[in-house]
């Protein structure tokens, strides 16, 4: 974590590209996006996670093996997240990420024929909740299915304005 308080600024624009029942997609508020990384062969930390950021439907993510993201909307203070960290500290390390991730939401009724064209997911066996690190197109997307027919997108910061164009593009024909 930063001695400082960064300064925000959108990586992608904010203005929905497109909205309707078949799909629609949107820029994420940039609130905070925290890495944890539990001790190697450590236990579940999921429910310590509820405890200290909130138990939300969808705000801890599993981010790969002993890996989880804490997803929120709304930006916390340095001094907050400082105090957060220093709790979890005997269990797990966190950084953030917030200033080096975005996040981007995708929506309707045909958004994962839309996805499947830029992805190998297999979104008939992917549950409400579930994650999945992945590639869409050239790009490393962290995807996770936060209703039926809505998924959130964490990618990159550098990668955001590409993955906005690909999906975009992606979706210009939904059924």
């Amino acid at each position: 974590m930063s001695d400082f308080d960064l300064i925000h600024r959108p990586a992608i624009s904010t203005e929905p590209v497109r909205g309707s029942d078949a799909f629609a997609m949107k820029a994420m508020p940039e609130g905070n996006l925290i890495h944890i990384l539990g001790k190697p062969g450590g236990e579940d930390l999921t429910a310590t996670l509820q405890g200290l950021f909130g138990g939300e439907a969808n705000r801890i993510r599993t981010f790969g093996p002993g890996q989880w993201l804490v997803v929120r909307d709304e930006p916390t203070s340095h001094v907050d997240l400082r105090a957060e960290f220093e709790k979890l500290a005997s269990h797990a390390f966190a950084v953030d990420q917030t200033h080096g991730r975005i996040r981007i939401e995708v929506s309707g009724h045909a958004v994962t024929s839309a996805l499947a064209k830029g992805t190998a997911v297999d979104f008939q066996g992917m549950a409400i909740g579930q994650c999945a690190m992945t590639m869409m197109g050239h790009i490393s997307v962290h995807m996770t299915r936060c209703a039926a027919d809505r998924f959130e997108l964490v990618v990159l910061r550098g990668f955001g304005q590409s993955l906005w164009d690909e999906i975009a593009h992606l979706s210009a024909d939904p059924r």
